[in-house]
């Protein structure tokens, strides 16, 4: 039996309307993926919308293939660059692989990308090296548009090197390199005007001895000890003592005053004191503060924490790496955090991990880098392979392809002037200007930044500035609805009607699902999972102060590790109501967070139907509120960020038995149902059977735990506003449990779906001590064979 061929079974009007358009169709598909890339691609950092994840996951992937379809499809057709068209179609190739290399607003669509950069080299080789055989060997000749190819086929090797340089600098194993390189360097303030003479860096440097040892006759120069590894420093402060810090040598955070040092001739390391004047209150931030001109100040806004944000940021990129942190350097960060407002305290957060996002997903070119110089270098070669092209005879070609040429020079030329555009722009590019503090420069700068049209640019938003919400009584509500209208159909016809509608729909879904998960794009069909709501001011003030509270009690990294173990115990402990309510907090996580989500929303309905508004609207019961859903939010629909558990399962058989309560109750509205459940005799009621008792739903504790808030008002003589205030306390600490035990490549991902708070609590509790991640620095009685 003869197989059809494809000209057999198609018409062969539509054969040659396909052969003929199938080039032209790739090229534009290749040029309309880069425009989305380069318009959206850096959008979902401060935008949490799953349809911009899913464009940008389509215009991402295909890139290779088309490139490697092209070429194959122009290395089969006849003609050996005989026909003209064939020999415009191959002037494109360039263009490709220019789209290969991508444009600076994304380089990985996910970690993973990052992860397989050394996959990227060999098919890179492979596919210039079959373009470079069609355009330079296939279909050459002595014409000048094949010699503008040879220009352009260089820019984009250079463009796809670039992007494979930063998927590399992206990957863990790199990133933690950069972390360890960064550590040897890594020793404080560096540009600090009120220095004399900034940093003495060395093996072994002299410098003046402070008088007035009590314990050591000191010569008149001391020399700082050289450890193997980390360079020393010696800052010399006006009218203050000598401070000699060792990242890996010495442990002097126990003496202040007390520092190592070597005297002449000695291989021995001793500890000598050098006595700290007492300093006003003014003058002790000036170590930790950088200080800014007024001219700076005005020029840039946020240049002073945007310069300290670059400054700790090569101390704190190690978190995402999975190393630790030395406790010294936590001091540093720690006195700098507790001498700042809660607002500048997460902008340097912000932009901190838009520092992260910048290494993960996209192109962080400076125009001080080589990398800047080159994007200055492909814009004259596109701009003059234009001016070329313009100016060949191009009677010979047709029409279509020569629009689609246009166009795709057009759109080479237009992206590196928008990536220019945004290189200029950046806010390393703010942090370059403002230390080098050159008003020519500067001005460029803002005449380049004037550039920026609102809908063509992203904004310069560091993060959504957002939080999911998700509420257990509202989805019990909506499963009640979809119940009773199974139910009103009292008609068998109309029973077995609805049964196959439910069951169509909810088939559709789950291979609606399946085709998504498949191709790695994650949708969820889950209404709660679509709301959400800004982050208030109050709310960033409340965590900002429970954790400066909690910094300033730590004195130590052991004390600093309990509080980031703590799910609500120092907020009880606090308020003097432990033994009340203790129970509450057990070692399953996820129970604590649907024992203490149930509890807050009815004591939050129960005080709203009181009417008790004022109690209602005062900052700790939103932030109660707000907290409340957003855990369950993660709880439900980002899973992979909470500790293990099964709160997946807690939540569904917790909704349904919400459920059958409503339905049995007649109940409609929030109202209700927090008047049916806080009336629950929860002293009287047992386990009926085994299968209750093997039941997951937390519902009854939670009744209980609600019952136990509002007794808080009448046993303990509390008012609305202390009740809600421990409330809030307990849901920070809840958050910051969570924030510390999610691991680092989750918050990484979370920033490529437009951050997340939890994220940024992560980082805040860092800042001041509060993580698992540290530990404290070897102590001087370790001896260098060296």
């Amino acid at each position: 039996m003869n197989k059809r061929t494809d000209l057999e079974i198609l018409p062969q009007s539509v054969t040659d309307f396909f052969n003929e358009w199938q080039l032209r169709i790739l090229a534009i598909l290749s040029l309309s993926s880069q425009i989305a890339l380069l318009f959206l691609g850096n959008r979902r950092k401060y935008k949490a919308e799953k349809w911009l994840r899913n464009i940008l996951w389509v215009a991402y992937s295909p890139e290779d293939l088309i490139v490697a379809v092209f070429v194959g499809i122009l290395s089969d057709c006849q003609g050996n660059g005989e026909n003209p068209s064939q020999q415009l179609q191959a002037f494109w190739i360039p263009f490709l692989l220019l789209h290969l290399g991508g444009p600076d607003t994304i380089t990985a669509y996910s970690l993973e990308d990052n992860e397989l950069w050394p996959r990227q080299y060999p098919e890179r080789i492979v596919q210039f090296v079959w373009a470079a055989w069609k355009i330079f060997l296939t279909s050459w000749e002595e014409k000048l548009l094949n010699i503008l190819a040879v220009p352009m086929f260089l820019a984009g090797t250079i463009k796809s090197w670039e992007k494979n340089k930063f998927l590399k600098s992206g990957s863990n194993d790199q990133l933690r390199k950069s972390a360890i390189r960064d550590r040897k360097g890594d020793v404080g303030p560096t540009d600090d005007p009120d220095i004399p003479g900034g940093l003495i860096h060395g093996n072994v440097q002299p410098t003046t001895c402070v008088t007035g040892c009590p314990e050591h006759s000191c010569p008149d120069t001391v020399l700082v000890c050289n450890r193997p590894i980390y360079p020393d420093i010696v800052l010399k402060w006006t009218n203050r003592p000598i401070y000699a810090a060792f990242t890996g040598g010495c442990d002097f955070s126990g003496a202040p005053g007390c520092y190592c040092s070597r005297l002449p001739d000695s291989e021995e390391c001793e500890i000598v004191y050098l006595p700290s004047p007492p300093q006003p209150e003014s003058e002790k931030s000036e170590e930790v503060i950088i200080p800014s001109s007024p001219s700076r100040i005005k020029t840039f806004p946020d240049a002073y924490l945007l310069e300290k944000a670059d400054q700790i940021f090569p101390i704190f990129k190690r978190l995402f790496a999975g190393l630790v942190l030395d406790w010294t350097d936590l001091k540093q960060s720690k006195s700098f955090f507790e001498n700042i407002s809660s607002a500048e305290a997460f902008k340097v957060v912000e932009i901190e991990l838009g520092f992260m996002y910048d290494i993960f997903y996209t192109k962080p070119v400076g125009v001080y880098d080589k990398f800047g110089f080159l994007r200055f270098i492909n814009l004259l070669v596109t701009i003059s392979a234009f001016i070329s092209f313009w100016i060949i005879d191009k009677h010979e070609f047709q029409y279509v392809d020569l629009i689609i040429t246009w166009l795709l020079l057009v759109e080479a030329i237009l992206q590196e002037i928008y990536c220019i555009i945004l290189m200029c722009s950046s806010e390393r590019t703010e942090n370059w200007l403002n230390k080098q503090e050159k008003t020519g420069m500067t001005r460029i700068y803002q005449a380049i930044s004037s550039c920026r049209v609102p809908f063509l640019f992203p904004d310069k938003e560091r993060w959504s500035d957002s939080m999911g919400q998700c509420s257990l009584l509202s989805k019990s509500l909506e499963n009640l609805h979809i119940v009773v209208w199974n139910f009103c159909c009292i008609s068998p016809l109309l029973e077995m009607l609805s049964e196959v509608w439910n069951f169509c729909i909810s088939l559709m879904s789950e291979m609606l699902s399946e085709i998504w998960n498949f191709f790695c794009i994650s949708l969820e069909f889950e209404d709660c999972s679509k709301n959400s709501s800004d982050v208030p001011k109050f709310l960033k003030i409340l965590i900002f102060e429970q954790h400066q509270k909690k910094s300033r009690t730590a004195s130590d990294i052991k004390k600093a590790k309990e509080f980031s173990a703590h799910k609500g115990e120092w907020a009880l402990e606090k308020k003097k109501c432990f033994s009340e309510l203790g129970w509450s907090i057990g070692e399953e996580f996820d129970e604590n967070i649907l024992l203490w989500h149930v509890a807050t929303e009815l004591c939050y309905y129960a005080d709203l139907n009181r009417n008790s508004s004022i109690s209602v609207e005062n900052s700790n019961c939103k932030a109660s509120k707000l907290v409340s859903d957003y855990m369950l939010h993660l709880l439900v629909n980002c899973p992979n960020m909470m500790p293990n558990g099964m709160g997946e399962i807690r939540f569904q058989e917790t909704c349904n038995e919400a459920t059958k309560i409503f339905r049995s109750g007649n109940i409609k509205d929030k109202i209700q149902a927090c008047e049916k459940f806080l009336q629950v005799d929860t002293k009287k009621r047992q386990p009926k059977d085994k299968e209750e008792k093997n039941c997951m739903s937390v519902l009854f504790n939670a009744c209980l735990l609600a019952q136990s808030l509002q007794l808080l008002e009448k046993e303990m003589e509390w008012n609305r506003e202390k009740k809600w205030e421990m409330m809030s306390d307990v849901w920070i600490e809840m958050l910051s449990y969570a924030a510390s035990q999610c691991p680092s490549n989750q918050h990484a991902e979370a920033l490529g779906r437009g951050g997340e708070l939890l994220t940024h609590v992560w980082l805040l509790m860092a800042h001041f001590g509060l993580t698992k991640y540290s530990q404290a620095p070897p102590t001087c009685n370790r001896v260098s064979m060296l």
